[in-house]
């Protein structure tokens, strides 16, 4: 096993929206945040398997501007404030991503990046390591290293990578032949049956100077923006050069392309969680093949995920159907069409919907809000600040704001005034005046 001093460097990629994940995942709290799988949200997962060979500070997540609040957010509530966050300005792939981490890199040449998508779920952590481990000595020999999934059964939503003659003495990774975007059902089947080939994982390891030689070589107009961003990497340098990058995978641009590609083949426990279906897949069914998570009853359905949040749901009679309910949006659809639900995400954001940004309650460091009711003039919420934590100091010049305290005790700024307010008890906030709310005490505010 290659020791914590190696010169592994992890760089997680988090800009991905989960559209498929809709209504739970929104533009501002998209997947890679989610609690689906545990406590830890799936980037917190992701970062830990990590870990044991990586350490934070030789880790960077690469995720678009507009998701950093979420983000942070993620990383203060484990205490990994010191990971690096590389802002894209806008989603161009995984090759602008992976070049703009390589990059950052640039002068540490022969560093080994090790590419994790944030989303994933792998269950074999030994054996994760035990790939990292292999992964690295290929991509010092000047491999670009990909990680491919022994198939478990014909699947039509995965890319396929076929494996050539063999690249090391002990016959554990290949030469990548070709890789096969998502087959249909006999083409996949012939691939199970055949072997030598394996699911594209998405992940990958590479020697810094390896991946942007190779980006120079077959992406030679995502370089030189790359270059002008070595070069400067002010805001608004970095998003005029953004602007002119294709919007190319990694895989696309280069890995089908180059010659020194090496695939290792894995069995991990490994899903994409790529739709609600995944999901359905990862949890133990019923004696009707139903999952169940939250508050629901069900009589007499069959092979069906039901997922709420908050409100009790009864289903009856359904068959192969995914229910997602959560407090301001529900999803119903058949289980065969849930790779559609993005399309759904891109009407409703067509329409305007706010439904597709945020939830109605939001996390923030200091706890969080939710939005109980609004109207023309008018917006109700309940907030909740945590043990020993405070709003911003804030000032709004065409709004009052009235406190109510329903439980605990606030310490309120408000102008020049600085005062506690228990519960039962209200403050009225003028417009244009200085106001902030905070929690002193060992209680929720």
């Amino acid at each position: 096993m290659i020791s914590q001093d190696n010169q592994l460097f992890g760089v997680i990629l988090a800009g991905g929206s989960g559209t498929r994940f809709w209504p739970l995942s929104r533009s501002q709290y998209p997947k890679q945040v989610l609690h689906l799988l545990g406590s830890d949200s799936m980037l917190q997962a992701t970062m830990g398997r990590l870990l044991p060979m990586i350490p934070l500070d030789q880790m960077a997540i690469v995720t678009n501007a507009s998701q950093e609040p979420a983000i942070r957010l993620e990383l203060y509530r484990k205490g990994w404030e010191g990971v690096q966050l590389w802002l894209e300005p806008q989603g161009k792939n995984t090759a602008a991503a992976v070049g703009l981490a390589a990059i950052r890199l640039q002068d540490q040449p022969d560093r080994i990046m090790a590419v994790f998508p944030a989303d994933h779920h792998i269950e074999d952590q030994a054996g994760l390591l035990a790939a990292l481990d292999q992964g690295a000595k290929l991509a010092q020999a000047g491999y670009l290293v990909t990680f491919g999934i022994l198939p478990t059964r014909p699947e039509t939503g995965y890319g396929y990578i076929k494996a050539a003659e063999p690249v090391d003495i002990d016959q554990r990774a290949f030469k990548c032949a070709r890789f096969i975007e998502k087959p249909d059902l006999a083409r996949a089947q012939s691939f199970v049956t055949e072997g030598d080939y394996y699911w594209n994982s998405g992940m990958f390891m590479f020697r810094v100077d390896t991946i942007l030689q190779a980006l120079a070589r077959y992406v030679p107009e995502l370089y030189g923006g790359l270059r002008l961003l070595a070069e400067n990497n002010q805001p608004t340098v970095l998003a005029e050069v953004y602007q002119t990058f294709p919007h190319l995978s990694l895989d696309h641009g280069v890995l089908e392309q180059a010659e020194n590609v090496a695939v290792v083949p894995v069995d991990l426990g490994w899903s994409d969680v790529g739709t609600w279906r995944a999901v359905q897949e990862l949890f133990p069914a019923d004696a009707r093949g139903n999952v169940i998570l939250g508050r629901a009853l069900d009589r007499d359905s069959r092979d069906c995920l039901i997922y709420t949040q908050e409100r009790l749901v009864a289903t009856l009679g359904l068959d192969q159907v995914m229910v997602v309910d959560t407090p301001d949006a529900t999803l119903v659809c058949h289980r065969d069409r849930v790779q559609e639900v993005k399309d759904l995400v891109d009407e409703l954001n067509h329409q305007n919907c706010a439904e597709t940004q945020e939830h109605r309650t939001v996390k923030r460091p200091w706890g969080q809000y939710t939005v109980m009711d609004e109207g023309l003039g008018y917006k109700v919420k309940q907030i909740v600040v945590d043990p020993g934590k405070r709003l911003s100091l804030q000032l709004h010049h065409h709004r009052a704001e009235h406190w109510v305290v329903v439980q605990g005790i606030a310490q309120v700024t408000i102008g020049q005034e600085y005062k506690p307010v228990a519960a039962n008890e209200s403050v009225f906030v003028p417009p244009k005046t200085p106001h902030r709310l905070e929690n002193l005490t060992a209680e929720p505010l």
